[in-house]
């Protein structure tokens, strides 16, 4: 945290560089905004990968359990997944 003097300190320098260079300082501000959301968590990546451990587990029971029809439609769904968390992945730079 900072302190009120070091705060106001700072605000000058950030009125100060908007004056002199008004490119140079918005490049602060939108390389901040990048770092900020690579720095978050991709919650949707794993919420695919519990989809695939929970229904990969959940489709060999149902196939020791005697239910080949289901564990085959849920194995189904289990590559859906995986093809659909492996394009989205993909698709983000």
């Amino acid at each position: 945290m900072l302190d009120d003097y070091e705060r106001e300190a700072l605000r000058e320098i950030q009125h100060q560089l908007l004056v002199e260079d008004p490119d140079f300082a918005k490049s602060f501000g939108t390389d901040a905004q990048r770092l900020h959301r690579a720095a978050t968590p991709d919650l949707s990546r794993r919420a695919y990968t519990v989809m695939l451990v929970f229904s990969s587990a959940f489709a060999v029971i149902l196939l020791l359990a005697g239910s080949p029809v289901l564990a085959v439609l849920l194995a189904a769904l289990t590559g859906w997944v995986w093809y659909a968390r492996s394009h989205r992945s993909a698709e983000r730079p």
